[in-house]
């Protein structure tokens, strides 16, 4: 065998013939073995050989020292480890494998890693968008790389790292694992089920609420039974809503959170009986009766049957839009939201107990005087005495003979309960009077101007019945 002579500074590889817990000698062909010790073996040192080479192995080492008296040769492996190190870092490029490293430094165009005591340079582009948002809390951590580029041009190398394989895998891993989980939540929700779920997105029309992995859609016109003019004056982002399901298709859900709610006739008719009075204001005129609000978005009818007693009351003619009305409940159907209202009914019908009748003479109060004639009290209703029925010769100035107040007696002309109609006659009255006393004097008239018989041959038929 050809001994070699070596001196300081070659490049040798030798093979492990003996191991000491803090040394290790290799066969290097020379004159003597050589030696390494831990702390020239590896950065930082080993705590011991043994287990960490084998006899028979390879190993390339630097010389660094040789003695003669003692004969040795001491070698060390430090100048070879950041070459060896490259060259593994040169491989992990070509094999794509991903490792671990620390990062060292937080740069204005990406991050500087540390691995096997190379630089290692991965770019902002190259990196997860969620960690360059949080870049500057990334130093001194670890995190797992791929290895995309190693060159060395002279004493310059250039290490580039990526992050993308792994981000993108771990994105896929993730839609897939949601995708499963969303497919697994959707199959447990079915129509008319009733779940919890938190705002996640609002818009002008709609707002989407999240359940753990699937949404759905809440419509405005759902979110009450109340008319609601913006969205988010009634929800906020992140707030936790309990829903329903109206409608499942597909993938796509429809809530309601006013299903769960009461209407507001429902709200209304357990706090309303037939009977109660309301209060409440008017809504529409229509040619039947007025619609009348009694509650917030709660309507009632006020048939024109049930304005008033008086049929000749045009009660929807002076009533406004808007105007306060007492009414009464006189139905409710909760079924077809229907409420039923009456003003007559809070009223008293003074015609319910009249007991007049045409041709009848009564006692009637005076109420009023116009030139048109008087308004008469009879039995607690309203009458009328026309001015050509105040008396035989015509009166220009009713006021100069009547007063409110005054009691007289007149004689119904025309009666109607259904129509609300009493009209009377002092003239009538009087007319039948006077009549009364001019046929009184014509018959004694008529007496003396047309003797009997028995009047004028009175005598002379006594005298024929003597003989």
């Amino acid at each position: 065998m050809e001994l070699k002579f070596l001196r300081q500074g070659s490049i040798v590889e030798g093979t492990v013939i003996k191991i000491e817990s803090n040394t290790i000698y290799l066969d290097i062909q020379a004159q003597t073995e050589g030696k390494i010790h831990l702390d020239n073996y590896d950065k930082p040192a080993p705590d011991t050989f043994e287990g960490l080479v084998q006899v028979g192995q390879k190993v390339k080492a630097r010389v660094q020292k040789i003695t003669d008296d003692p004969a040795q040769i001491l070698l060390s492996r430090l100048p070879l480890l950041v070459e060896e190190k490259f060259e593994k870092i040169q491989a992990l490029a070509q094999t794509g494998e991903i490792v671990k490293a620390r990062v060292k430094q937080v740069l204005e165009k990406g991050l500087v890693f540390n691995y096997l005591e190379n630089e290692v340079f991965l770019p902002y582009s190259l990196l997860d968008f969620e960690l360059v948002k949080d870049k500057e809390s990334l130093k001194g951590k670890t995190l797992e790389i791929q290895i995309v580029e190693a060159t060395q041009k002279g004493r310059s190398k250039r290490i580039v790292a990526s992050r993308k394989t792994i981000f993108e895998k771990e994105r896929q891993e993730a839609y897939e694992q949601r995708l499963q989980a969303r497919t697994d939540e959707l199959e447990n929700i079915n129509t008319g089920d009733v779940i919890k779920g938190i705002v996640d997105k609002i818009e002008p029309h709609a707002a989407t609420i999240r359940f753990n992995f699937v949404v759905g859609l809440l419509r405005i016109s759902q979110v009450s039974h109340f008319r609601i003019e913006k969205i988010e004056d009634v929800l906020t982002l992140g707030q936790e809503v309990e829903v329903k399901v109206i409608k499942k298709e597909g993938n796509r859900l429809d809530l309601s959170m006013k299903a769960l709610q009461k209407t507001p006739y429902e709200v209304f008719y357990e706090t309303h009986k037939v009977g109660d009075t309301v209060t409440g204001t008017v809504f529409q005129k229509l040619p039947f009766g007025i619609i009348v609000e009694v509650a917030k978005d709660v309507r009632g009818l006020l048939h024109k049957n049930e304005f008033s007693w008086n049929p000749n009351d045009n009660f929807e003619a002076y009533v406004k839009i808007g105007e306060e009305l007492t009414l009464a409940i006189i139905q409710l159907d909760l079924k077809k939201e229907r409420i039923a209202l009456s003003k007559k009914s809070l009223e008293d019908n003074p015609w319910k107990n009249v007991s007049l009748r045409r041709g009848e003479v009564v006692s009637a109060k005076v109420t009023a005087v116009s030139k048109d004639g008087v308004k008469v009290e009879v039995q607690g209703v309203e009458g009328e005495i026309a001015a050509s029925e105040l008396a035989v010769e015509k009166i220009n100035k009713p006021e100069d003979y009547f007063a409110v107040g005054d009691e007289v007696n007149a004689l119904i002309i025309e009666l109607s309960k259904e129509t609300w109609t009493l009209k009377l006659s002092i003239r009538r009255i009087l007319e039948k009077a006077e009549r009364e006393s001019y046929e009184q004097y014509l018959e004694e008239d008529e007496n003396d101007k047309n003797p009997t018989l028995g009047d004028l041959f009175g005598d002379k038929l006594q005298k024929s019945k003597k003989k």
